[in-house]
């Protein structure tokens, strides 16, 4: 149910870090510190580059994943020697947005579990320790890293370096579109029957029965229902701004009446407080969209679009007037890259439906309607105008700021932690497996010590 970014890498790390659950104890490579890194783990990651990418020279993949193991074990180690923690809450919500997101991409929950085979709560608890090593490097590579910074005239001296080594970066082509979207209104008869379900099941919890059961029941919110609707460490801006009047305004166990949000109807009761967090328990429930309601608003879009193309009005107008995202209709419908917060992507950035339909358009064109599932689950549909186009070009200051600001930041913090990684090499405990020795990582660790 919660706001947050998440692109496709998300899908590959879930399918990653389940093939790292299944490891077996079939060999120790290394330990580094108090970590241990299998033959398997090895294995599993090769082969999960390998599904996704053409790689030509397995030997030199396999000193690079056996590197990138070293360095993650290394951040752990050292995580724990600074006594870095990570909250069991945010371990919790992390890994109810990933079933939540796995459970939009294969369409149910049940396909999840069918999936892996398991069920959510196992899946849940193979998840937890590997969300919380990655968390934790997250958190380690923050620390290391939270004070570099780029000042306008290191900027101007990396841009002319660069230049005069003529290693600037290029710039993919990148388009600017804006879109309005239009989600279908519920028909009257369907907000009711979902009022009315959701009143007799508030009913039937304040009589008593628990909410988290009914929560498991009844819930639509995929993050949550099988977790009894629970979200722990809720901060103010953690979710939409209805939801968290309400549920920062309740008393301990207390039962909220029903409220909306964007996501549908819900009813909420307070589990704990403690400062300026909470947890809490909610139930969703969404009034069902009929075939009418999608294509009516199928309709109205193309109609639209044809008083758009009539200059009867313009796209930034109509967007302001009948676009359903109130992040982008006063901005004439303008998508924001969440990136580089700039109105421009390139195509790797693009959703894929977006892409298809307007690679082969020129400026100023309008697609048709056409459908989408929004991440929050509804469904609509939308057209986009091409509105700019940038052609692909070497990077440069005037056009390129933020991009080249970016990428020197990149390469200054690749650069701190390349710097404590070596340094910090010598002071830790490593066990070398034959395996290891013979390899070429190995050979040049010893050979740089």
């Amino acid at each position: 149910m919660k706001i947050r970014k998440i692109n496709f890498f998300v899908l590959s790390f879930m399918l990653c870090a389940f093939s790292h659950s299944q490891i077996v104890l079939d060999g120790v490579f290394a330990v580094v510190g108090d970590h241990v890194i299998f033959h398997s783990e090895i294995e599993n990651q090769i082969t999960q580059i390998q599904s996704q990418d053409d790689v030509e020279n397995v030997d030199s993949l396999r000193n690079q994943v056996i590197e990138d193991l070293f360095f993650q074990k290394m951040l752990l180690h050292f995580a724990s020697v600074d006594s870095l923690e990570v909250d069991y809450s945010q371990i919790q919500n992390t890994i109810n947005q990933r079933i939540s997101f796995f459970t939009e991409q294969l369409g149910s929950v049940e396909k999840v579990e069918n999936y892996f085979q398991q069920s959510i709560t196992e899946l849940t608890n193979e998840l937890e320790p590997i969300v919380k090593d990655q968390l934790m490097i997250q958190q380690m590579q923050y620390q290391l890293t939270k004070d570099v910074a780029v000042s306008p005239q290191q900027l101007q001296e990396f841009f002319s370096a660069q230049e005069e080594a003529n290693s600037l970066p290029i710039i993919e082509a990148q388009f600017q579109v804006a879109h309005i979207l239009k989600i279908p209104s519920a028909a009257d008869n369907a907000i009711d029957e979902t009022m009315s379900k959701l009143e007799s099941l508030r009913k039937r919890i304040i009589q008593g029965e628990d909410f988290a059961t009914m929560a498991i029941l009844y819930s639509e919110d995929p993050g949550s229902s099988r977790n009894g609707g629970s979200y722990f460490g809720i901060k103010k801006g953690d979710f939409v701004k209805e939801f968290e009047a309400v549920a920062f305004s309740l008393n301990i166990d207390e039962v909220s009446d029903i409220f909306t949000t964007e996501y549908g109807y819900h009813i909420a009761k307070l589990i704990d407080r403690k400062g300026n967090k909470i947890d809490v328990r909610h139930i969703l429930m969404t009034p069902k969209i009929s075939t009418k309601d999608m294509l009516d608003a199928k309709m109205s879009l193309d109609s639209i679009k044809q008083d758009v193309i009539n200059e009867i009005l313009d796209f930034p107008t109509a967007a302001k007037n009948f676009s359903s995202d109130t992040e982008t209709r006063y901005n004439g419908g303008l998508l924001i890259n969440p990136n580089t917060n700039s109105s421009f992507f390139i195509a790797t950035e693009l959703n894929p439906n977006i892409l298809n339909e307007i690679v082969n358009m020129s400026i100023g064109d309008i697609t048709d309607p056409f459908y989408i599932k929004l991440p929050n689950g509804n469904e609509a549909y939308r057209i986009i105008k091409l509105v700019s186009k940038i052609d692909k070009h070497v990077a440069n200051l005037e056009s390129d700021y933020a991009f080249l600001h970016n990428y020197c930041l990149s390469i200054k913090k690749e650069d701190v932690i390349k710097l404590w990684y070596k340094d910090k090499l010598s002071d830790v405990f490593i066990q070398p497996s034959e395996a290891l020795i013979e390899s070429n990582f190995y050979k040049n660790f010893v050979n740089n010590e």
